[in-house]
């Protein structure tokens, strides 16, 4: 490898083994002989969909925000081009991807979660897919040039995601802002996920008309189990 080459190694992309919380741990990683030239994040918002008998159009409830996807091409040379005549087959880089990768952990009976960092992507995921497209062999049919497409899937860390769902549940005590145009039952139904309860959340705070609502003011939304009557 020439020394440009191994100066700027160190920044190449890299996946690293990590345990459920994001800590990484002992294991094979893998460093790219060569940056991906492009790589793409998705977000996906899951929404329930329901229509009425007899009406037209469809009412549309949130569900959850799935975590984002990371699609990156790989591209691996056994040429020794970009490795100063050095020769490391494609196959053995493909090994050494999928042991960081895919191998399963005898502890977890599962692979291993994984770090994808590359500049300032830093990412909790695990691989979801992989495919290996070998681009050019030699004369006796061992391939010499290869792509691997490999998606990732990001992961919230163990503990973190008891909390998110904590802060956001019904059962704790809301506290929100009246902003212009908001209206009682929509800020309902946006902390219990049912519009049904506003008026129980006007008595809880004294409202004497909840269909002119004070810009600026606070309103307590009390936890269900306290503010619907068994």
């Amino acid at each position: 490898m020439d020394l440009q080459s191994g100066l700027k190694l160190p920044f190449n992309l890299k996946i690293l083994q990590a345990d459920e919380h994001g800590v990484p741990i002992l294991g094979v990683p893998f460093l790219a002989m060569f940056n991906p030239d492009t790589v793409a994040i998705t977000e996906a918002i899951n929404w329930g969909e329901q229509s009425a008998a007899g009406s037209e159009g469809i009412q549309t409830e949130f569900i959850n925000t799935r975590g984002r996807t990371f699609s990156i091409d790989i591209m691996l040379d056994g040429t020794g081009v970009n490795t100063n005549g050095v020769k490391i087959p494609v196959t053995a880089q493909v090994l050494l991807f999928r042991l960081a990768t895919t191998k399963i952990d005898g502890t977890n009976h599962r692979p291993n979660h994984l770090i994808l960092q590359y500049g300032l992507i830093i990412v909790h995921c695990i691989l979801t897919t992989s495919t290996v497209t070998y681009t050019m062999f030699d004369m006796f049919g061992l391939p010499i040039r290869a792509k691997i497409s490999a998606s990732f899937a990001e992961v919230t860390p163990t503990g973190f995601m008891a909390a998110l769902a904590m802060l956001s549940s019904p059962d704790l005590t809301h506290n929100v802002e009246v902003k212009e145009g908001d209206l009682l039952p929509l800020l309902t139904h946006k902390i219990y996920k049912n519009q049904k309860y506003y008026l129980q959340v006007a008595k809880a705070n004294k409202l004497k008309n909840f269909r002119a609502l004070k810009k600026g003011s606070t309103l307590i939304f009390p936890p269900i189990a306290k503010t619907v009557k068994k």
